[in-house]
């Protein structure tokens, strides 16, 4: 998902004060003492009839709800280990808790702005937390006494930040800027190099398999592969092949494709030695999130803000299976996707968690609880959880069971 600031609105069309009107019958400010009771006893009824809305919620699956934010939950992360999870969000905040308890284990603070990416190291040493403001906050991961503090190792301010990303296999980090840049941070020494851009936000990033390559695409339609060891670019998606903005990018595990998303519909698979187009794929509009299976299964999915999800066969480019369209499943807009070995995770703007058998297309799970869009999921295979944070406030730990039957 992106993230945007918001403006607290004028109290009037215009931006004036209302404090009176004519004659036509409308009343003014200062009348509003000699309100009849009646009228203040219809007020507390349309009061309690939101209030009646506002309490239809789904049945809550999740095993612990994490609600210490005020305000949008923005991201989330598991550890390695799966013991502990961090969240960050609109209140310009990000916590370390106990994935048992759901107690906070440290709050990590100074942040600036909304707090738009958390995530532990590849090996759970180190914790990062990014706000919008480019505030980059590196943190020294403390298991053996979660009582204790963990130290900031590492500082940095950058531009407006869109996007962090941890390295798979070293300690390094990645953050895109809203300039076009992508800071490198070797960690904890600190040691920082830029690929520079070309003056347009990045939207996303993803690193190929190899490690040593990274796949950015940005505002304005581009896709650019990057060589890690050279800081420049190998090739990139031609121009006007993506005439809007890129939205997500994914990496084939073989390395030899990428697939990258626009706004307007279009999914493209391209090569990832020259660039050049091996498909061109007209869907609909509003892709939001496109996910590689493993390599055995040779899919890719696609999902959409309209509620389309559809799983496609790699080498013939062909639609497998349309996954929101059975019978008992009512279309819910993706924002995040992931595979997870033979299964297709998806988290909804409905707030729900759906997967869907890979094989099949048919929905084997799904989890509810959240009332407002999903705007960060992760799993952890090591204790099999799903932990998911929302627009709704809160972030929640679900338990994760492949077998289970068809909800």
């Amino acid at each position: 998902m992106r993230f945007y600031h918001e403006d607290t609105p004028p109290s009037s069309v215009n931006g004036d004060e209302i404090t009176g009107m004519d004659d036509e019958g409308v009343m003014y400010l200062e009348e509003m003492d000699d309100m009849p009771d009646e009228f203040e006893e219809m007020e507390e009824v349309t009061d309690l009839e939101e209030e009646d809305t506002e309490m239809e919620r789904p049945e809550d699956l999740a095993v612990l709800v994490f609600n210490k934010h005020s305000g949008s939950v923005f991201c989330c992360d598991l550890h390695p280990c799966g013991k502990f999870a961090v969240t960050g969000g609109e209140d310009d905040k990000a916590f370390v808790w106990s994935v048992g308890t759901g107690d906070v284990i440290m709050e990590c603070k100074g942040h600036k702005d909304s707090v738009i990416f958390v995530g532990f190291s590849f090996d759970g040493a180190f914790l990062a937390t990014v706000d919008m403001s480019g505030v980059i906050k590196i943190w020294k991961c403390n298991l053996e006494n979660v009582q204790q503090e963990w130290p900031m190792v590492f500082e940095y301010e950058a531009d407006d930040l869109s996007w962090g990303l941890w390295h798979f296999g070293t300690r390094v980090l990645f953050c895109g800027a809203v300039t076009g840049d992508i800071f490198v941070f070797k960690i904890p020494t600190g040691d920082t190099k830029i690929l520079s851009g070309h003056n347009i936000k990045t939207e996303c990033g993803k690193l190929f398999p190899d490690g040593v390559r990274l796949a950015a695409g940005y505002e304005d339609g581009t896709v650019k592969v990057w060589d890690l060891k050279t800081n420049s670019v190998l090739q990139q998606v031609p121009q006007n092949v993506h005439q809007i903005r890129v939205t997500a990018i994914d990496t084939h595990p073989e390395n030899n494709l990428m697939a990258s998303i626009s706004t307007d519909g279009k999914a493209i698979l391209s090569t990832s030695v020259n660039g050049k187009i091996v498909a061109n794929l007209e869907t609909e509009n509003d892709l939001e999130a496109v996910a590689f299976s493993n390599q055995q299964l040779g899919y890719f999915a696609l999902g959409t803000l309209n509620g389309a999800v559809t799983i496609w066969d790699v080498g013939r480019q062909m639609i497998r299976h349309h996954c929101s369209k059975s019978e008992d499943d009512v279309a819910a807009g993706v924002t995040k996707m992931f595979w997870v070995k033979d299964h297709l995770v998806t988290g909804c703007l409905d707030g729900s968690i759906r997967v869907y058998e890979g094989r099949s297309g048919e929905r084997s799970l799904m989890l509810t609880g959240h009332w407002s869009e999903i705007l960060d999921l992760c799993y952890n295979e090591k204790e099999n959880l799903i932990l998911s944070s929302s627009d709704d406030g809160t972030a929640r730990i679900f338990k994760y069971e492949l077998n289970k039957d068809k909800a």
